[in-house]
């Protein structure tokens, strides 16, 4: 009682911290949103006005910053909050502070249009620095006085400071590499001569206007716009490499991991994303448009790029070059891969994931594809068979009667749809959908939902609540993605989510989720409205 009593005051300074700075970035960011009449190639200072307009997103990650972290690393909010908790409660001159700093911002926003505030960028600009640097340094001391910021930051190490001015720079490194991206650039035109490549080592004859970036073949032509400059597989690489960094900090040999095997996944992404570019071509010349830009252009990202996620995850698990001396795979003595319960609830979501991926690229209509997206978990589950089976998959009248209501919830907000009889699937596809639907589909997302992404974002049963709700609200968000009722997903995504943190076991949402699927399978097929499942 004693630990929530010194928590609960350092936990509401950091909320009421994140959503100001957050309501201020969002509004000074929509001040100045308008390129038609405030566009930074027209001011002088070109360099510095863009720096200033990006400055709102380095905010923005700042605060997704401070919030992994105390997700991650519990014991720097411990120690902020007991620092917190014996520093001073009032705080005004700080507030004041960053008001002024606010207030300074403001005022060249509120006396000038954009169009006059273009003009006067210069004049204007000492004003944005100072009110800016003025804001930040009194939102800081309101959180903590500045000889207890120093003794949170040189006793937590240089981890801390080092991610948050990372997010913090992140934007403002974006853009100003932003020569390598973007229209007519040089990772643009590079892709583009890439790819003209691959076609020339095949001996196939394109006909392209480098000048417009056009690579046509027999009929069929496309434009390397900015985003095939393969620049968001690059970050989304990134993205990930560094989220699975921060999950296997303890057993990560971080040296290698980012000097090797991170630019060897930049580099294949790149190349994939070649080899994506010049299949569209070839598939849209030689198959069919239709399924080229529908399907293909559309989904082979996400497969190349689940692909690659897959094999960095197969690479760091089987090579003990990537792992430190405590977790080389000697330390857990005969636990092949197989056997890993972390792979086990990750691994078959891949090739889930990766199944919705296929689909597209290979029927018109991607559910007609269903049954190879049952072949994919049956291997996904298949292969991890030793590590499922030491999982506890007990389940009692509570997950039953949970199901049951998940099930009348999704039914009750089906939208209306006409069943029609002529247009029912064949046997095979019906029973392919019941066998994904009600029997594998439960399991793997109940393994990467709850006893993978809410286990971790929660943390242990000793948690403190706010950590837990942060786990099972990110959850419930990432389970509502994946359905196209986003609003009935994220609420099965909460029931399913407190059946698990009742137990700490997947067996009981899982055996809830197969129960809600089953029944509403059985009404689908009762009424022939397919699309209910």
């Amino acid at each position: 009682m004693r630990q929530e009593l010194i928590l609960r005051p350092a936990s509401m300074r950091l909320a009421v911290f994140l959503l100001v700075a957050v309501a201020e970035a969002a509004a000074i960011r929509l001040l100045t949103y308008d390129a038609d009449q405030f566009f930074c190639g027209n001011v002088s200072a070109y360099t510095l006005c863009r720096g200033l307009r990006t400055l709102p997103l380095s905010v923005f990650f700042m605060c997704a910053a401070v919030v992994l972290m105390t997700v991650a690393r519990p014991r720097l909010w411990h120690s902020y909050a007991h620092l917190a908790a014996a520093a001073p409660s009032r705080r005004l001159v700080p507030a004041g502070l960053h008001l002024l700093g606010l207030v300074l911002v403001l005022v060249p926003l509120w006396r000038l249009p954009l169009a006059q505030l273009e003009a006067q960028f210069s004049q204007a600009a000492p004003l944005f620095l100072a009110g800016g640097a003025l804001a930040l340094l009194g939102a800081a001391l309101w959180l903590l006085p500045l000889r207890v910021w120093k003794q949170w930051l040189l006793g937590n190490g240089a981890f801390l400071p080092l991610v948050a001015a990372g997010f913090f720079l992140l934007p403002l490194v974006v853009e100003a590499t932003g020569w390598l991206w973007g229209e007519n650039r040089a990772l643009t035109r590079l892709t583009f001569q890439a790819v003209s490549g691959v076609f020339a080592l095949t001996g196939t004859e394109l006909s392209t206007l480098p000048g417009e970036r056009i690579i046509g073949l027999n009929d069929f032509s496309v434009r390397i716009a900015s985003g095939c400059s393969g620049a968001e597989g690059v970050a989304l690489v990134a993205v990930f490499m560094a989220l699975y960094a921060l999950l296997a900090r303890r057993t990560l040999r971080m040296g290698p991991y980012w000097a090797v095997l991170f630019p060897v996944a930049v580099c294949l992404s790149w190349i994939l994303n070649i080899l994506r570019i010049s299949a569209l071509i070839w598939l849209g010349a030689n198959v069919s448009p239709k399924l080229a830009v529908d399907g293909f252009h559309s989904y082979a990202g996400w497969l190349m790029f689940s692909l690659l996620a897959f094999a960095v995850l197969a690479i760091v698990h089987n090579m003990a070059f990537f792992h430190t001396g405590a977790a080389k795979p000697g330390s857990r003595p005969g636990l092949p891969l197989r056997a890993d319960p972390l792979f086990a609830r990750i691994v078959p979501f891949i090739l889930f994931m990766m199944s919705g991926t296929i689909t597209p690229l290979l029927w018109e209509n991607p559910a007609d594809g269903y049954p190879l997206r049952v072949a994919f978990m049956l291997l996904g589950l298949a292969l991890f068979w030793p590590a499922l089976r030491a999982i506890d998959w007990r389940a009692g009248p509570a997950d039953w009667l949970t199901g049951c209501a998940v099930a009348a919830m999704w039914l009750l907000l089906a939208p209306d749809t006409t069943a029609s009889a002529a247009q029912a699937p064949d046997p095979f596809w019906i029973l392919c959908r019941l066998l994904g639907t009600v029997l594998l589909v439960p399991v793997i997302e109940e393994l990467f939902f709850r006893a993978y992404v809410l286990e971790r974002a929660a943390g242990t049963s000793a948690a403190a609540p706010w950590r837990v709700l942060a786990g099972l609200a990110v959850s419930s968000l990432l389970f509502a993605a994946l359905h196209d009722r986003w609003l009935a997903g994220a609420a099965a995504g909460v029931a399913f989510g407190l059946l698990y943190l009742r137990t700490r076991r997947p067996g009981g949402a899982v055996q809830a989720h197969m129960l809600a699927n089953a029944i509403i399978a059985a009404v689908a097929i009762a009424t022939m409205n397919y699309d209910l499942i």
